[in-house]
């Protein structure tokens, strides 16, 4: 069978071809390369200031790390309070009847189109994922009390062997259980493309197409598009509300729905300081949905129109990160209608799990220079908010490209501002020379808890390096308050996880627990440090293999979305 090269992008009822030019390599080599090397500059700018900044601008320093811990203290109860809120609204959407509650809205819309017009298509991209974790996604959809208005694609990969055979058994099994469903197979090759999800997603959308909408004569605009990952586990009233947001959508053309992603699948499972970044990253999502004034980006598990998706010519083929990606993409060629919405279910992921304890922590730490690949939308964030002929505001511009900046550079720099940022400067003005200003470095007080003392290091006295009772500075007393903060939030994930598998020990539980003191050169190590890989393979021009990561649970029990634990008392939120 012949390999047809790629469309071009066809004429629909519903899309408007956009004249802006969002290429996402810049024309030249070196301007590519400076382009690249713009994260990287960003990120050792921040680190280095602890180091040269006490000596050379001791004020500016002061007054830069005092204001990052009054936003870091601010921030850190602001995320508990948004998970509380966010955990009660939770609670109340998996109550909701969401088929009712359109049809009492019905009366006073008599233009409303019926609950069975939308179509949801569920795109699942794989390479090499195991049989029994695709039949564990699609069971999670034909859960669905309205999966028949599901259709799901298998988004093969052609070079995967075996791929055809696994999607047929896959489509005996499942076809009749929903709306339609059917395979595509990715070809390997194609110019211009880097293989990963991204380039999957864009040919699997364009087959959907002549499928469903040449061949099948189906109108484009009763399409949600769904980007799903071969290991997500959607809450069974999952596409019942897509369905109500989809249908009562303000502008249901220009809006992405999030749901509130966990790595709860097999959290139990993994080795316990891995369960610190990969707890933690689902509390952060959950804040960032529900916390007022936040940017919100769709992240691994989205859906938008397919009307919009279309709009923009689908996934751009050479990207790998291609969530933040495509949001940036339809932000700057679409305007500043297009939005985020969040769905206040949970949608459970895995966790990275390979047949080994420290195999598992390598293929962790390879995880996440991919995901901290993302740091290559830097580039393409702010090229775009300099092109003449962006549609989105000034405002809009600089609101996306600033947060995408912040979060890239902040994953690595983080680890050392909050660890090093008051000790560094303190040490370098006590013991070699600087000279910081006397209101930042004058000690107010002592409170409870154990110190440690590098000017006794710098001495050579190491037993006098540890003691007991913190001698805080002003700023010094911001980052011990967000010691309280954090030992909520390890309350709040545990919570989350639901109760321990019979087949996990109890010391596994004990070790999780025991493990957070170790927090910080974990975090280093899985967070600070994959992300500064990243950013010094994309500063020297290397390319990213992308290499799917193995993931499941030790067990074939069926797999926990995440339970959401009623908090103490009442916290306001709606839905």
């Amino acid at each position: 069978m012949a390999v047809r090269a790629p469309r071009q992008k066809p004429t629909y009822l519903h899309s408007v071809t956009p004249s802006v030019d969002l290429s996402v390599a810049s024309p030249g080599r070196l301007r590519e390369r400076l382009w690249n090397i713009l994260p990287l500059s960003i990120s050792l700018f921040l680190v280095s200031t602890l180091f040269w900044a006490p000596y050379y601008a001791p004020l500016a320093l002061a007054i830069g790390v005092t204001g990052f811990f009054i936003y870091w203290i601010i921030r850190s109860y602001a995320v508990v309070v948004s998970c509380l809120v966010g955990i009660v609204r939770i609670r109340r959407w998996k109550a909701t009847n969401w088929q009712a509650k359109y049809c009492e809205a019905l009366p006073g819309h008599p233009d409303a189109r019926p609950w069975e017009w939308p179509r949801h298509m569920v795109i699942i991209p794989n390479y090499k994922e195991s049989e029994q974790g695709l039949a564990r996604t699609l069971d999670s959809l034909a859960a669905q009390p309205n999966a028949d208005q599901l259709v799901v694609v298998l988004a093969m990969e052609a070079r995967e062997p075996g791929a055809r055979a696994k999607a047929a058994r896959l489509l005996m099994r499942y076809r009749v259980r929903f709306g339609e469903m059917f395979p595509t197979f990715h070809p390997a090759g194609l110019p211009n493309e880097t293989p990963g999800k991204g380039s999957n997603e864009a040919w699997a959308a364009r087959e959907a197409y002549i499928r469903l909408i040449e061949n099948g004569g189906d109108d484009i605009g009763r399409y949600t598009v769904t980007s799903c990952d071969a290991d997500a586990v959607f809450h069974e009233r999952h596409f019942e509300a897509l369905n109500y947001l989809f249908l009562t959508a303000k502008d249901r053309y220009r809006t992405f729905w999030q749901p509130t992603i966990f790595n709860s699948n097999n959290i139990w499972d993994i080795p316990a300081p891995l369960r610190i970044p990969d707890g933690l990253s689902g509390i952060n999502r959950l804040s960032n949905l529900t916390m007022p004034g936040s940017v919100r980006f769709p992240t691994s598990c989205y859906s938008l129109s397919w009307e919009m998706l279309n709009t923009v010519d689908y996934w751009d083929e050479e990207v790998i990160p291609e969530d933040w990606h495509l949001y940036l993409k339809c932000s700057f060629i679409l305007g500043d209608r297009v939005n985020v919405e969040a769905i206040y279910l949970p949608l459970g992921n895995d966790c990275v799990l390979t047949d080994g304890y420290w195999k598992t922590i390598r293929a962790h730490y390879a995880q996440s220079v991919r995901h901290a690949w993302g740091a290559s939308d830097i580039p393409y964030a702010w090229r775009s908010s300099l092109n003449p002929r962006s549609r989105a505001s000034w405002h809009r511009r600089l609101l996306l490209s600033g947060a995408v900046t912040k979060v890239h550079s902040l994953w690595m720099a983080q680890w050392y501002i909050v660890t090093l940022g008051t000790q560094v400067p303190l040490q370098f003005t006590a013991h070699l020379g600087a000279d910081m200003p006397h209101w930042w470095t004058e000690r107010r007080m002592v409170l409870p808890g154990p110190a440690w003392d590098l000017g006794a290091l710098f001495n050579g006295d190491f037993i006098g390096t540890f003691g007991w009772g913190i001698y805080v500075t002003l700023v010094t007393a911001l980052v011990y308050f967000c010691l309280f903060p954090l030992l909520a939030l390890i309350a709040i994930e545990y919570k989350m996880r639901g109760p321990r598998p019979s087949y996990v020990p109890l010391r596994n539980a004990i070790a999780g627990f025991a493990i957070w003191p170790l927090m910080a050169p974990i975090t280093f190590f899985l967070a600070s440090m994959p992300a500064l890989h990243a950013q010094i393979k994309l500063a020297s021009g290397q390319g990213l293999i992308y290499r799917v990561a193995e993931k499941g649970g030790r067990q074939p029990a069926p797999v926990r979305v995440a339970e959401v634990v009623e908090p103490i008392g009442a916290v306001g939120g709606g839905n």
